[in-house]
């Protein structure tokens, strides 16, 4: 007994503490540099006039409609300059803060077990390696935000709901329309509220006069989200088009792989399915479907609301991608915490299963078997997280080496000089260095917009080029920087 109230105590600053320590694997970021559409987004955003900012949320503008994410690109060059470390300081904070409201939305459920099963939850989710893209890349900071909104928000909506709170509403509405504001997916929490009622994570009853208003208001605002999207809409696109919610018409065999590629790409051992041929997944894939159906079925019998609201969570979610490009890490991020949810929620039900047959033997062969199960889960995921997590610092310090050697050697370059860079690597190891955004990066290292000239070329190229302008550089990459070269012939020295 003394033990368990001992843990219990301890319980506020466990979470945090274990939270802080998952982030770790995340820390090489803090030496990596922006990368491709952050200098773009940079670019678009490097004003210094608090006038301007409005801009951001005009639905006429480019690119997708996300005005929270250009004003953190504006907020944190005013305050820390063409300096990367504050943005990746942000993103693990938020990437931190999601695992532990994940946390807090499985303890809501009450118990020690409930305890264990959050904790459980948000490391799973935290070490998950699909998250280096979404973490490491600055430009995704919408999807942590979004997520952010999204988890608040069912956490308000709870609150509300137990104890008729319209401060609690008002709270839950306005993190809806800030999330949208980050990421167009966050659309998605109409439904996802939907089971949260439907899986009896929350019980109704009768408190059905406070979910009807709660329910019409969040739709208002997604309308209204919509509306706004429509006022911007051009050149024959579509509202969702818009705002990056772009529908390819799909098939529902092609539908119901697209989802289940988030489930391969989550559980383990799901990526046996990746070698196989489409003749055998669409096969497969009704197989699935009915062993999930099944499964949600016990998890309905053995009143496990919880692990029922992650996987409808995780088979839900996906929808938002599916219609609109294949499967890439950052799109992972939001269909993840339905399988974390899952996990953490089945981890601590065994645990509460084994307690309730009052044999200590069980309850410690149980608990062995947990921890055992949850330990390696952790390992395998932390092992291949900060393999990513490397790769994408190395990638960073391409971009980083590449412009710190430009500045270095051309500290003062004329107006309308034209830089010609050799050999540039537009991605390394399939992320992103140079994709987009090489113009910007340089005009934005010397903070000049508009004189600044950049060209990815390489040597055959830049030989048979004729009419070079008066001012140009010449640049070659190499060992993670760049080397500047004289004339056209010394190219490839």
């Amino acid at each position: 007994m003394y033990r368990l109230t001992l843990l219990s105590w301890h319980r506020n600053w466990i979470a945090p503490a274990l939270v802080v320590c998952g982030l770790l694997a995340f820390a090489p970021n803090l030496n990596s540099f922006f990368l491709s559409d952050d200098f773009v987004l940079l670019s678009w955003t490097h004003i210094h006039s608090l006038s301007a900012v409005p801009a951001f949320f005009d639905p006429h503008a480019n690119w997708f409609y996300r005005p929270l994410v250009k004003l953190v690109y504006w907020a944190g060059q005013l305050l820390f300059g063409f300096h990367a470390v504050p943005f990746h300081i942000l993103s693990l904070a938020l990437h931190g803060a999601n695992a532990y409201l994940i946390y807090s939305l499985l303890k809501q459920a009450g118990g020690w077990s409930s305890w264990l099963a959050g904790m459980a939850a948000a490391l799973v989710f935290l070490l998950d390696p699909h998250h280096a893209e979404t973490v490491s890349w600055i430009s995704a900071v919408g999807d942590l935000m979004g997520l952010f909104c999204v988890l608040a928000n069912l956490l308000l909506f709870r609150r509300y709901m137990e104890r008729g709170s319209y401060l609690a509403l008002a709270g839950a509405l306005a993190l809806f329309g800030i999330g949208l504001l980050a990421r167009e997916t966050v659309a998605l929490l109409p439904g996802l509220l939907l089971f949260y009622v439907l899986t009896k994570v929350v019980e109704v009853k009768s408190r059905w006069q406070r979910l009807l208003p709660a329910y019409a208001a969040h739709v208002a605002v997604l309308l209204a989200y919509f509306l706004v999207q429509s006022a911007g809409r051009t050149n024959g696109q579509s509202i969702l088009a818009r705002g990056g919610l772009q529908f390819h018409p799909l098939n529902l065999d092609s539908i119901l792989l697209g989802i289940l590629d988030y489930s391969h790409g989550l559980v383990p051992g799901g990526s046996v399915f990746a070698g196989s041929t489409l003749d055998t997944l669409k096969a497969l894939v009704w197989i699935e479907w009915a062993i999930m159906l099944i499964i949600a079925f016990f998890l309905w019998r053995l009143k496990l609301h919880m692990a029922l609201f992650g996987l409808a969570w995780l088979l839900f979610t996906p929808l938002a991608f599916v219609f609109f490009s294949p499967a890439t890490d950052r799109y992972f991020y939001m269909p993840s915490v339905g399988y974390a949810i899952l996990v953490g929620s089945l981890l601590g039900s065994a645990l509460e299963w084994a307690q309730k047959r009052d044999n200590h033997a069980a309850i410690k062969a149980t608990g062995a078997a947990v921890a055992v199960a949850l330990l390696l889960l952790l390992v395998t995921r932390g092992v291949g997280l900060v393999g990513k997590v490397l790769e994408w610092r190395a990638a960073g310090q391409v971009s980083g080496g590449v412009l710190h050697d430009i500045r270095q050697t051309a500290p003062a370059p004329h107006d309308y000089t034209a830089y010609y860079m050799v050999n540039l690597p537009i991605f390394r190891e399939g992320i992103p260095v140079f994709q987009n955004g090489l113009q910007e990066a340089v005009q934005l290292t010397y903070d000049n917009n508009t004189t600044l000239a950049v060209h990815a070329t390489n040597c055959a190229s830049l030989q048979d080029a004729a009419g070079l302008p008066r001012y140009s550089l010449f640049f070659q990459y190499k060992e993670n920087g760049a080397q500047q070269f004289s004339s056209t012939k010394d190219c490839g020295r």
